[in-house]
């Protein structure tokens, strides 16, 4: 294959990704059909079992896609607070440290970029009508992020129970989801642009204090 050829295989291929997160976010696995994401693409209807071999092989690698660029924005931390040591008080201070660098990393993605958007319609539904694929969702990036929040918390709050950890660093991803989940209402309410670059740092300057103090509290109890 001579590289024009293959750079317009590539191009399809994307288009159709990139077509297919917008459908299947908007009107579900089940009731997208491949004509309507095969026409938003621009390409044949063909085009879908010649790169993903069905409907179902699209979603998955629209799943694979969005967990994939999720894990730009986060692994390298979430790689980083897994290596560290952390013992006495300054192994507290760089677990808190660590763990507001890695929420602050989620809210300026979740938050405040176009593509999370995109990615939270796929991403909600998987959790309210689970299918094969969220596996990849949970395995990719969920889990690994709550391990290392569990890990974070288990130090700066020198409780060793697991199970209250896990709990607690799901109330704080919970903070930032909020803002995603609940986005026409808070953007009303607030009377804001839309999460411009000004709001959005609000936003995390909010959460992050929150999640500061929050823990800051446990630890002195």
């Amino acid at each position: 294959m001579n590289r024009q050829n293959h750079k317009k295989e590539k191009n399809a291929r994307d288009r159709l990704l990139e077509a297919a997160i917008d459908v299947f976010g908007r009107d579900g696995f089940e009731a997208a059909t491949t004509r309507s994401i095969t026409s938003k693409a621009g390409v044949n209807i063909a085009a879908i079992p010649y790169y993903f071999d069905s409907k179902e092989g699209l979603y998955k690698a629209v799943v694979t896609h969005i967990v994939e660029t999720i894990q730009t924005q986060v692994a390298d931390m979430v790689h980083t607070a897994t290596a560290m040591q952390f013992t006495g008080d300054s192994g507290k201070q760089k677990a808190l440290t660590t763990l507001l660098t890695l929420i602050e990393k989620m809210i300026m993605f979740a938050v405040g970029s176009a593509e999370s958007r995109r990615f939270s319609r796929i991403i909600f539904r998987e959790q309210m009508y689970p299918t094969a694929s969220y596996d990849i969702i949970y395995k990719g990036y969920m889990e690994p992020i709550l391990d290392t929040l569990a890990t974070l918390i288990t130090v700066i709050t020198e409780n060793p129970s697991r199970r209250t950890a896990q709990l607690r660093a799901m109330a704080i991803i919970g903070q930032v989801l909020i803002f995603r989940v609940a986005r026409e209402t808070i953007v009303r309410s607030l009377d804001m642009q839309g999460y411009d670059s000004s709001e959005t740092e609000d936003i995390c300057r909010i959460i992050l204090e929150h999640t500061r103090k929050t823990l800051t509290h446990l630890t002195e109890q």
